[in-house]
């Protein structure tokens, strides 16, 4: 079976979602990955960012990380981002954890 990388799309079966693989290629072979759901419409929101791959479009939820076993769940490879989505995401990502050394 196909390592899963940074950027992939994969189907779920159960629930049936599709998925967007955001967790770095080496802490993924542990067969345990960090990811968000995919959805075909949703709200504007900051951490609803649009993607497209071959044959495929939706909208990632990034306030919804998950951790998933990839060991325990029945999947497929769906598609795969390109490096400039990826970034972009991990950017958006990056932003939900910034520390800010003041209070609001």
């Amino acid at each position: 079976m196909k390592t899963i990388q940074q950027g992939d799309i994969l189907h779920l079966s159960s629930p049936s979602v599709d998925i967007l693989v955001l967790s770095k290629d080496f802490f993924n072979r542990t067969g345990m990955v960090i990811a968000c759901p995919l959805l075909k419409k949703a709200s504007k929101d900051a951490l609803h960012i649009p993607v497209t791959a071959d044959g495929f479009t939706g909208i990632a939820l990034l306030e919804q990380l998950r951790s998933l076993d990839t060991n325990a769940r029945f999947y497929k490879s769906v598609s795969h981002l390109s490096f400039e989505q990826i970034q972009n995401i991990s950017d958006a990502v990056q932003g939900i954890f910034d520390y800010y050394p003041f209070s609001i």
